[in-house]
């Protein structure tokens, strides 16, 4: 098997369930607790990867995860499933965004390096050992600690891959989410290198902001199940959505960034539509004599996805994101 990294015992071709532990994967850390790998093989299918906890503040992701190893039989699964809840324990077992051992982000660390810090061998073992055994990887997010999302999917795909764009296109409207964004990918995210080594890739979003609640849980939870089971690694799932899904397409237009640091007081709420020139948030000052706030007016039309969670914000730190309507 491709790569140099391996767990104790680790065999993704026998049948049933089994789980592996992922802190060899990080010998630079022994104070570590048990996070895992879990793959149920249940006779001829596709392969799909269910992956939480890149960023380590992102939670959502990683109770649903869990769950769903506990939850999912042997004979619910058609093919291969393999769910890792937290990728990485570094950050996700201390509140942190980014890895404590080594301050990178991981979700800018691919295709890693099975010699290199613990971030990067934990990104080489998903990039070398994982993805080369999947056929769709699904990439789990949420707001974290910095951002209020909505509920949305996007996806890519490349010419080595087994699922086209009108494939993944139907994977996507099949998840039964209100927004499915179309963004340019970036390599060194987990969702950008994988279709580079042939596997199609989703990463869906939503929550955040500091607190976990459970109408959140249950959108991204019923989401999986849904998008699972339309892809055929699941036997069922629960019911579609009533409408199809609103088409956004993202730029760096759509990106409303902080001029300076401040305080932010959002005018506009996630899933509003806004023009033009419309007011999204102002940026209040945090220090100094005067008062007066800077306006962040929208750069075009489009749907808001996106907003800063915190209170205060550093001078370039995105405030707003949008979407424009695709037709």
């Amino acid at each position: 098997m491709k790569g140099k990294l391996m767990l104790d015992g680790f065999d993704p071709t026998v049948e049933g369930k089994h789980l592996y532990d992922l802190r060899p994967l990080v010998p630079a850390d022994d104070t570590l607790k048990e996070d895992v790998i879990c793959i149920i093989r249940n006779g001829e299918g596709p392969t799909a990867l269910l992956c939480g906890g890149i960023h380590g503040d992102e939670y959502e992701p990683q109770v649903i995860l869990r769950q769903l190893i506990d939850e999912i039989a042997v004979e619910d699964v058609r093919g291969r499933l393999i769910i890792i809840p937290t990728i990485n324990p570094p950050a996700s077992q201390r509140g942190s965004r980014v890895s404590t051992i080594d301050g990178q982000n991981m979700n800018r660390s691919f295709p890693g390096n099975a010699e290199g810090t613990g971030t990067e061998r934990l990104s080489a073992f998903l990039h070398d050992v994982v993805f080369p055994l999947t056929d769709l990887l699904v990439d789990v997010h949420s707001g974290g600690g910095d951002y209020f999302v909505v509920p949305m999917i996007f996806g890519f795909t490349g010419p080595e891959c087994g699922v086209d764009e009108a494939g993944l296109d139907r994977i996507m409207d099949g998840w039964g989410y209100p927004i499915v964004q179309y963004v340019e990918g970036i390599a060194s995210t987990s969702a950008g290198a994988s279709p580079l080594v042939g596997v199609a890739s989703v990463e869906i979003e939503g929550g955040g902001g500091r607190a976990v609640k459970s109408s959140e849980l249950a959108i991204m939870r019923e989401g999986i199940l849904r998008g699972l089971h339309a892809y055929g690694v699941l036997a069922t799932g629960p019911g579609g959505m009533s409408r199809p899904p609103i088409r956004v397409a993202v730029s760096a237009e759509n990106n409303h960034a902080a001029p300076s640091e401040g305080l932010i007081e959002h005018r506009v709420d996630l899933h509003d539509r806004v023009e033009a020139g419309d007011l999204l948030a102002v940026l209040h000052p945090a220090a100094g004599r005067t008062g007066a706030a800077l306006e962040i007016r929208a750069n075009g039309p489009g749907i808001v996805l996106r907003q800063r969670a915190r209170f205060f914000v550093g001078k370039g730190e995105l405030i707003c994101g949008t979407g424009n309507l695709r037709m």
